[in-house]
């Protein structure tokens, strides 16, 4: 007969009859176990209460695992067994049963489990709940599990293997991508890909392994490594998959991947490169969800918002968004389709390649190996009747005459520019060769654009700016002011960076008569920011400014993104800095709903 738990604590810590009594009736008044009861509401020290629930079954109890956990077996056996942290293998003696730690000793699911997949009897040992989550945490916290996996995988493709690849025949090289380990590398590389949230995954060969890197939130992180006699089938097997040569290894090659995961489908644009050491690999991930694509959700502040609603209503004229390479003109650019492709008006887009796919919109694959270049589509283009024309990027002055001209004649024109700051594109057209009269009548506005990092809103708080960050922000802003910021350390929620999702910061250039006309004549750069500057125009550096003192970001990232000798801050007459307006709406955060961050003080 099973003893009772109350009992054996009885004996133990002295409990008094009424104090147990109470506790066995409120316990199962509350539907909770005793032990649970008394550890949470009693002070009952849980080692004491587990040690009694391991002689009520006969089990051995073990207050500490450090040094007993076999990291071997975690390896080869399939992840999933310890992903929620029910139980853990112990070392134990080559003969005999194979032990295993557990908090619940009626888990008997997860034991039926380890026990289909271990060729040894099984024998349960019993420990604290909160011990089985510390080594949890010690385990796979971070890139552990992903670690864990990727060994097992290659160890278990290892035993397979008999030959090298070099010698195999295209047949026999196929055969072996197909193979399970190498399939289970390349689904478990995407699904943590994605689940970090990452924008690209690189794989980069070196001499004797190879490297798998994640771009997150803008940054470049590693995360693991692989054996080289995995690299090469994983490589081939992506190649594949993206519908690429496999015996083509000494010519770059691009491609796409559709993938399927958590019921979400994804894009994948997969480029492979040669390098000394091997192709290195590198794919883009591009999410199929058009909420990302709205533009309450850019960060545009409130009076910017308001003039770009304006502006892509108006039936012919040109919108201009510059910025760097990744500062996320393309998303910007078709949030503003995306807010009108449900209209009655023919949208078409010359892109290379697509990103984005939009139902309602007609998309163009620039092919330039076929002649398809951007000015040859936009000439075709303006023979289909279209209403609005996306450029995905004007870089020669063909294609900047024959855009400017196109919304000349009854189109509006959306296209992307690659300058600093939102008056240098007036110069940049200018230097493609289109006339300054032509610019002065067809450009609407200019949107210039960069990516900072979002603090976590989970563990941000106020702070001071370090000593490094004040010199270079006072070596660059002068005496710019900012009456607080915010930091974050890092917390579990945002993978202890501090920071989790991007948003952007902006300055917008609206052109009316006074510029139409200081573009016509021809003047400089310096004339028309001065203009900009009497009619209290907002810059890339006020905007990040007042997102810094909403505790979105930290000045650290407004200084690594903004080229701040270029944008120059333009203060009020007090010599302050004035901030954008900011409204809730104005957030960007792909993964935390703007609402969800915590208010700030």
């Amino acid at each position: 007969m099973v003893p009772k738990l109350g009992q054996i604590l009885k004996q133990r810590t002295g409990i008094g009859d009424n104090l147990l009594e109470k506790a066995i009736a409120s316990s199962q008044k509350e539907k909770v176990t005793l032990g649970t009861y008394l550890i949470e509401k009693c002070a009952f020290s849980e080692e004491d209460v587990y040690r009694a629930l391991a002689e009520q079954f006969s089990m051995e109890f073990l207050p500490g695992l450090d040094e007993l956990i076999h990291a071997e077996l975690i390896r080869e056996l399939p992840s999933d067994l310890f992903r929620e942290g029910r139980c853990f293998p112990l070392k134990s003696p080559d003969e005999g049963p194979q032990r295993f730690a557990v908090s619940d000793p009626l888990d008997l699911e997860i034991i039926l489990q380890v026990q289909v997949y271990s060729d040894r009897v099984v024998e349960t040992v019993l420990t604290t709940p909160s011990e089985m989550e510390r080594m949890h945490k010690k385990l796979f916290g971070g890139n552990s599990l992903f670690s864990h996996s990727a060994s097992r995988i290659t160890r278990e493709y290892e035993r397979q293997i008999q030959t090298a690849e070099d010698s195999l025949t295209l047949d026999e090289i196929r055969k072996r991508t197909e193979s399970e380990p190498v399939v289970k590398m390349a689904t478990l590389i995407f699904d943590e890909a994605i689940k970090l949230r990452a924008s690209d995954i690189h794989i980069e060969p070196s001499e004797h392994n190879a490297i798998i890197r994640f771009r997150i939130d803008g940054m470049l992180r590693q995360h693991t490594e692989i054996s080289k006699w995995m690299y090469i089938p994983l490589t081939s097997r992506i190649k594949i998959q993206a519908d690429l040569d496999i015996a083509e290894k000494r010519i770059p090659q691009d491609g796409r991947i559709r993938y399927t995961s958590g019921g979400d489908l994804y894009d994948f644009r997969v480029s492979t490169l040669p390098t000394h050491h091997g192709e290195k690999t590198v794919i883009r991930i591009l999410k199929h969800d058009t909420s990302l694509l709205e533009l309450v959700n850019l960060g545009v502040p409130k009076v910017h918002y308001d003039s770009i609603l304006e502006i892509i209503e108006k039936p012919q004229g040109m919108l201009f968004v510059t910025g760097p390479t990744g500062s996320g003109k393309s998303s910007t650019l078709f949030a503003c389709l995306n807010k009108i492709r449900r209209k009655a008006i023919n949208i078409t887009t010359i892109e290379n390649p697509i990103e984005y796919k939009l139902d309602g919109i007609n998309q163009v694959q620039i092919n330039e190996k076929a002649g398809v270049t951007f000015a040859t589509v936009l000439r075709s283009i303006l023979r289909q009747d279209p209403d609005v024309i996306l450029v995905g990027e004007i870089r020669d002055g063909e294609t900047a005459n024959i855009a400017v001209q196109a919304s000349q004649t009854g189109h509006l024109v959306l296209s992307t520019l690659h300058t600093n700051d939102s008056v240098s594109a007036i110069t940049r057209l200018r230097d493609l060769g289109v006339p300054p009269f032509l610019i002065s009548s067809s450009l609407l506005a200019i949107l210039a654009q960069r990516l900072v990092r979002v603090l976590c809103p989970q563990c941000r708080r106020k702070s001071e700016m370090t000593i490094d960050t004040k010199r270079k922000w006072e070596t660059l802003l002068g005496n710019t002011h900012l009456s607080h910021c915010w930091s974050a350390p890092g917390c579990q929620s945002c993978g202890g960076t501090g920071y989790r999702g991007r948003t952007g910061v902006f300055e917008l250039v609206t052109v009316n008569e006074q510029l139409r006309s200081m573009i016509a004549d021809n003047a400089s750069e310096t004339a028309i920011r001065k203009i900009l500057r009497e009619n209290n125009f907002e810059t890339m550096i006020q905007d990040g400014i007042a997102k810094i003192e909403a505790g979105i970001t930290t000045p650290e990232e407004l200084l690594r993104v903004v080229l701040v000798e270029e944008i120059a801050p333009i203060p009020n007459e007090n010599g302050k800095t004035p901030p954008s307006q900011i409204t809730d709406h104005n957030l960007i955060d792909f993964d935390t709903n703007p609402e969800q961050l915590p208010p700030v003080s």
